[in-house]
């Protein structure tokens, strides 16, 4: 007997049986009964049901066509609401294509088919169960570290944010002065009181220097910001989301970000129509500066590439599409790249991406990787129509 059915009941995760054939729910619920199992009819009960005890539940079995809707709008559902659970849907081979097209999409964990083989079944949920309680053993322990990270952005926000101040405002003051003091240094050469004149590159360099200061500071200031979101990813306010144009993020995210010399003709905007989404300005613009800060270190490293930003519109929601021809990455790696505090990069904290992840899902969208090593990376950005909320 499998160790989770000797364990207390009371202290197992729930499974959610989504089914509208009477017959069915009562071969499941005679079958099965060493589970924690609730069943419903239809889609509608099922989100009441998730909203009210989502977080008893570990295990979703949805079928795929019922009489409000389909299982895989609940999955998908759920796929945002209840990310760790495991999602499987039921299907007929007259419906197979479909329902590997929902797992390669993502959006679903398996699918089971019908009619069930009753001891291949109990095994799929016994291991999705061991599965789920697996992850929430891991978010338990990646929690800590959280905490941790979140105390150690707070410390470098709060050290590092007062020098940043003071060189910024030594800088403007600097270069409040200079005109004066270059009228000043041209009337002493012209009257002879210098006898050794500056070079006209190294007065231009000092002039540039300001700018250079600047940006420095803009971008560390960018990198605290990002650290900061990062680490408070789990705590974002979504009494806050309003609708915004996905175009305008875009353009005030490029225009904000503190590009380094020449690095800004790498990227290029492809004109697409606008479409609006629901959600936050700023964790777009977060994300988008994750997407970039990843690439153009992808571009830098490979010595090669540039970076491409367009709008698609699929059957599954508006996207943003972020490609770059940089390094790609490792097929292993691909699968872990949202994964907290995983990272391809030797110094990385492996927040970035994770952080990207929770952003989009709190908005009710996804994002998705596909890479080819030494070619290429494409993340997709998926933001649900407006009219879903």
């Amino acid at each position: 007997m499998n160790q989770l059915q000797k364990e207390d009941p009371s202290t197992q995760p729930f499974i959610l049986l989504i089914e509208d054939e009477d017959a069915i729910t009562r071969l499941f619920l005679r079958t099965y009964s060493e589970f924690n199992l609730i069943t419903v009819p239809n889609v509608s009960q099922a989100f009441e049901v998730l909203r009210e005890r989502g977080d008893e539940i570990g295990v979703l079995l949805a079928d795929h066509y019922l009489p409000d809707g389909t299982g895989v709008e609940v999955l998908a559902w759920a796929r945002q609401k209840l990310p760790h659970a495991v999602r499987l849907l039921t299907t007929s081979h007259a419906h197979l294509s479909q329902a590997v097209a929902a797992v390669n999409d993502g959006g679903i964990s398996g699918y089971i088919m019908k009619p069930w083989l009753l001891e291949e079944l109990r095994a799929k949920l016994e291991q999705s169960l061991q599965s789920f309680t697996m992850r929430q053993r891991e978010i338990e322990l990646l929690a800590g570290k959280r905490e941790t990270l979140m105390a150690l952005a707070a410390s470098i926000a709060h050290e590092m944010r007062t020098p940043l101040a003071t060189i910024r405002m030594r800088a403007d003051a600097i270069a409040r002065h200079w005109p004066m003091l270059m009228e000043l240094y041209h009337e002493a050469l012209h009257n002879g009181r210098i006898e050794t004149p500056m070079r006209p590159r190294r007065l231009q360099s000092m002039a540039d220097s300001f700018d250079t200061i600047q940006q420095e500071v803009d971008r560390s200031n960018l990198v605290i910001d990002m650290l900061l979101a990062s680490a408070n990813a789990g705590q974002i306010d979504t009494a806050t989301f309003a609708v915004y144009g996905i175009n305008q993020c875009i353009h005030e995210a490029l225009s904000h970000y503190p590009f380094e010399p020449g690095a800004r003709a790498l990227v290029h905007l492809e004109a697409a129509p606008d479409f609006d989404f629901f959600g936050s300005d700023v964790l777009v613009m977060f994300i988008l500066y994750n997407l970039l800060k990843n690439a153009l270190h992808a571009v830098r490293a490979a010595g090669k590439g540039d970076i491409h930003i367009s709008l698609q519109r699929s059957i599954h929601g508006n996207e943003v599409h972020f490609r770059d021809t940089g390094l790609g990455i490792a097929p292993d790696a691909v699968k872990r790249v949202f994964d907290d505090f995983y990272s391809t990069k030797h110094n990385g904290t492996g927040v970035g991406l994770s952080f990207c992840r929770s952003a989009m899902r709190n908005m009710g969208g996804d994002i998705f990787c596909e890479s080819v090593q030494g070619e290429y990376t494409l993340f997709r950005l998926r933001f649900p129509d407006c009219a879903h909320f």
